[in-house]
């Protein structure tokens, strides 16, 4: 039993870091913009099909294919802010939502469309072996994904927290008009900031495929499990999307030994609703919106 909890521990701290990495993007748009997103699952399973293509169908480095898409995703980020979100900016929430619940739809809608609805596997081609650590057996691909998310959060920490453009979008975050009154362009660094999530929701999308086989339809469980993270890390800080991840990973893999999978859920949002009643503002703050 005890191998069985080591063994779970390692693989819940691998895949809490993809669930970071694929939440990341969420805690962004949400935290600075104030935007509630709900096309974020839609724009992640976009992202692992177009990877899927790039490695299956064309037989891309699984490694090096993860940068068009991400470009790709910034993209889309910056045609989708100046076509939709942009002429949302003064609307209430509610219009904002069934916009981007919309937006969702046409995203699935595509997505059917090119891929079917077919599970889609990744070939891993070199990532596809299992490092055997003795009584532990780790998948490579699982390795590189919680590496990249890993280093993406920390690299977005470091840029929020050490660079004049990330204390520009603090401050955005903090209060936008006193934020414009000191000379900066809320506007454009609006703009930057959609298409900075929306190619972090492309990235996890790779990490997400990587790891597991999908579906387009998938996509609403993986928008359910961003939100957990995102909730239950709030919105202060990249790192603590990491963490949230990372506690979210642990307990569904350490569930999954102790207890029936039909628990997993019941514990997960049972430990939300416990960090939610103790600390109404999540393991960092939500009202604190310091990304």
């Amino acid at each position: 039993m005890l191998e069985q909890l080591l063994q779970a521990g390692v693989n819940g701290i691998l895949l809490g870091g993809v669930y970071g990495g694929f939440a990341v993007g969420l805690s962004l748009i949400l935290g600075v913009l104030r935007i509630v997103n709900i096309a974020h699952s839609a724009v992640l399973i976009i992202g692992a099909l177009g990877y899927w293509q790039l490695v299956n169908g064309l037989g891309l480095d699984p490694l090096l294919a993860i940068v068009p898409i991400v470009l790709l995703g910034y993209l889309l980020g910056l045609g989708v802010q100046r076509g939709v979100a942009h002429y949302l900016r003064r609307e209430s929430d509610t219009t904002v939502l069934l916009a981007f619940f919309g937006l969702m739809v046409v995203i699935e809608t595509i997505a059917i469309i090119v891929w079917t609805t077919d599970t889609k596997t990744l070939d891993l081609h070199y990532l596809g072996g299992v490092l055997d650590l003795g009584f532990l057996r780790v998948p490579v691909a699982r390795v590189v994904a919680a590496g990249l998310s890993f280093a993406l959060l920390v690299a977005l920490h470091l840029f929020l927290t050490r660079t004049l453009t990330g204390s520009a979008i603090r401050g955005l975050s903090s209060n936008r008009d006193v934020a414009e009154m000191v000379g900066i362009d809320g506007n454009r660094l609006s703009r930057h900031v959609f298409a900075m999530s929306i190619a972090f929701s492309a990235f996890g999308g790779t990490a997400l495929a990587l790891v597991v086989p999908f579906t387009p339809q998938d996509h609403l469980r993986w928008l359910a499990w961003a939100f957990l993270v995102v909730i239950l890390g709030g919105l202060g800080s990249a790192l603590r999307t990491l963490v949230a991840g990372v506690v979210i990973g642990v307990v569904e893999s350490v569930v999954g030994v102790l207890l029936p999978f039909q628990y997993t859920y019941l514990v997960l949002y049972g430990l939300l609703a416990v960090v939610l009643l103790v600390r109404n503002q999540g393991l960092g703050g939500l009202k604190a919106r310091s990304l």
